[in-house]
């Protein structure tokens, strides 16, 4: 798709790699639709882009709530159009075992990303196949396509949103809606390793020799995807490279990650 004045709607905008697409996206002549739940940085977001010449709009909501995914979806339709893309950023929870983990976090952890890109995606594709065009791009995560221990939670729900992508892909085929699924590595100026620090010393020692990205290469690499529409995107290429020695030898794979992932407190088990 062409990048220039197309409309393209942004969740987790707020920070990380939606923070950083929103602003590549406008410096490339797009019309930006900001969406997260925290409106006062959206509004600054917004603020900043306009700034720089050019166009963003900053739509507060909890994308986990159907009612508040409706009103936004409506707010923009009416403001400002179709979206030609809709790119699902938004993602929260950390990595923790099963039984570390309450039943009320099992559920938020599906909320995002799931949920978000469930529902947001739902409002907007009505109108989006009226039009007979657009792209959909959704934030996975390398977990969805090779698990490792100490994570239950939100790997379960990183395969989730895998799975929804790759069947959003076969219940639009025959149509001009296309779907990508971007994988991007580890995102070294991310807020989230800071929110969740425990989180870092799980990562399995074999994935830590794949380079570390930043959020504006990740972006980068999503404003490409919009460009050339594929189904799938690995940043850096060495996360593909990995990803198919795990599909040819998935038993050696298996076994690296849990041989150097993390290791279960007996004590706290028990």
């Amino acid at each position: 798709m062409q990048i220039a004045d197309s409309l393209c709607v942004v969740s987790g905008a707020s920070s990380g790699i939606g923070r950083a697409t929103a602003v590549e996206l406008s410096r490339r002549g797009a019309r930006v639709v900001l969406a997260a739940r925290s409106g006062e940085r959206l509004e600054a977001l917004a603020a900043q882009i306009r700034s720089s010449s050019g166009q963003a709009w900053a739509f507060p909501a909890d994308l986990s709530k159907p009612a508040e995914v409706e009103a936004l979806a409506k707010a923009v339709l009416e403001a400002h159009g179709v979206p030609h893309a809709l790119i699902h950023s938004a993602g929260a929870g950390a990595w923790r075992f099963v039984e570390e983990t309450s039943y009320e976090e099992f559920a938020e952890l599906m909320d995002t990303p799931y949920f978000t890109t469930v529902f947001l995606t739902r409002a907007f594709l009505p109108a989006m196949l009226g039009e007979n065009r657009g792209f959909i791009l959704s934030v996975c995560s390398p977990a969805s396509r090779q698990v490792w221990p100490g994570a239950a939670g939100y790997i379960a729900a990183r395969w989730a949103l895998a799975g929804f992508t790759e069947a959003l892909r076969a219940d639009l085929y025959g149509t001009n809606l296309k779907v990508c699924a971007f994988f991007p590595g580890k995102i070294s100026d991310s807020e989230y390793f800071t929110r969740n620090p425990d989180t870092e010393h799980r990562i399995p020692r074999v994935g830590r020799v794949l380079p570390e990205i930043t959020s504006h290469q990740a972006a980068q690499g999503i404003v490409r995807a919009l460009e050339t529409e594929p189904r799938t995107v690995f940043v850096p290429w060495q996360l593909r490279a990995f990803d198919l020695f795990a599909r040819l030898f998935p038993a050696v794979a298996e076994y690296l990650a849990w041989s150097s992932g993390a290791k279960r407190n007996i004590d706290h088990a028990v």
